[in-house]
């Protein structure tokens, strides 16, 4: 196994000229788990799929803790600081139609949420060793599974603390967070990132104030190593069937399922809105650019050539 460390907010396509090769992550392989027809809309013909206010607000929170616990202070930055950081990154993609009494409701619930937060930890303050910490893991056979770890923390031992930030209303089990697949992938990662296994792994859920840690030798990364393969192996063999289930009401796709009785999102719609939004931005992006070249060109010389690679 090897990997390349830095740090990304999304999940870029790896440039590579090998077509076996196959990018995973732990939300693709649970994805594929939870129905491999979903899987396919998603990564294989890449649907686009509407913003909702449930993932803005989860992004928005995740956004104002990774500033404050990010912060290089000897004190705790204060609540303010952890407010003025949502009110930054709130993503209000999620939000879009919503009346504004509505939209309150969701922000001031954001804000109640993160005094919680600041409330559990600011006693016990440390400046976080990485927030969303990129990495790639090559797990062999043309397979690299991708992420980004929300929170590591140092231990008072001097090792490591991996934590994972959740905005699910209910929080998991120790025996559901000891077979989390995603953190199985984290202590990969985390090995290979900083040299050494983490001394534990948690989920901590910001919504009910509850951390559940785990042990790094109760975390089965051999179990996770063979689902991660597993699944390559079927996405591979183009096995796409629909696996209905107990959240099909809510899938982004289910107007596009065969298996889904009833309606759902407009497909083409969402298209098209996506690519007014992309229209607009490479316009933006383009008159940016000739901006650019023309400064440059002005203090460096009209014959000069701006190569980047």
């Amino acid at each position: 196994m090897s990997i390349s460390g830095g740090r990304a907010l999304s999940e870029p396509m790896l440039a590579d000229d090998n077509p076996r090769r196959l990018q995973l992550s732990f939300s693709r392989v649970d994805t594929y788990q939870t129905c491999p027809l979903k899987y396919r809309y998603a990564y294989v013909e890449k649907l686009p799929s509407a913003p909702s206010p449930q993932l803005s607000w989860g992004s928005s929170i995740h956004a104002a803790l990774e500033t404050w616990w990010s912060q290089k202070l000897p004190e705790p930055p204060p609540v303010d600081a952890l407010l003025q950081a949502l009110y930054d990154h709130w993503d209000d993609a999620g939000f879009e139609g919503m009346s504004r009494d509505e939209k309150l409701k969701w922000y001031r619930y954001a804000q109640d949420v993160l005094r919680a937060h600041h409330a559990r930890f600011a006693s016990t303050y440390a400046p976080a060793v990485a927030t969303e910490a990129w990495f790639e893991l090559d797990m062999g056979d043309d397979i690299v599974v991708v992420g980004s770890i929300d929170h590591v923390q140092r231990t008072p031992s001097g090792g490591i603390g991996i934590v994972d930030w959740k905005t699910s209303r209910r929080a998991k089990t120790r025996k559901q967070v000891a077979g989390s697949l995603q953190l199985a992938i984290y202590a990969f990662a985390a090995t290979e990132l900083w040299g050494h296994d983490p001394e534990w792994v948690s989920l901590d859920f910001v919504v009910s104030g509850v951390r559940v840690t785990m042990p790094r030798s109760e975390i089965d990364t051999d179990a996770a190593r063979q689902t991660i393969h597993g699944a390559a192996a079927r996405i591979r063999a183009e096995l796409f069937p629909a696996e209905p289930n107990r959240l099909c009401n809510w899938c982004d796709y289910r107007g596009v399922c065969p298996a889904f009785e009833g309606d759902g999102p407009d497909v083409a719609g969402l298209a098209v809105v996506e690519l007014e939004k992309l229209r607009r931005r490479r316009e933006r992006d383009d008159s940016r650019i000739a901006q650019l070249e023309t400064l440059i060109r002005d203090r460096l010389g009209a014959n000069t050539t701006v190569t980047l690679g």
